[in-house]
């Protein structure tokens, strides 16, 4: 009887294992795609200060782009 109750006791803990791993695993590639989208919107905004910059005599401003909050349990990162 405690043969069975090993095995049972795997079985759980290899789901609950595999659980967190798939949930790593959807975090991680929601995190990669917000990112991108950060980088990529961060730099069309930056390319857009850039006319501004040039014809003033102030070279710039450093918050020229604020990222938007980063939701790990939403589609794509993003609130």
């Amino acid at each position: 009887m405690k043969i069975m109750k090993n095995k049972a006791q795997v079985s759980i803990e290899f789901s609950i294992g595999l659980i967190v791993a798939i949930l790593f695993l959807i975090l991680t590639c929601n995190l990669f795609v917000w990112f991108n989208h950060c980088l990529t919107r961060r730099q069309v905004a930056y390319e857009d200060s850039r006319a501004e910059a040039g014809r003033s005599a102030n070279p710039g401003r450093d918050d020229f782009y604020t990222p938007p909050r980063f939701n790990a349990f939403r589609l794509g990162g993003r609130e």
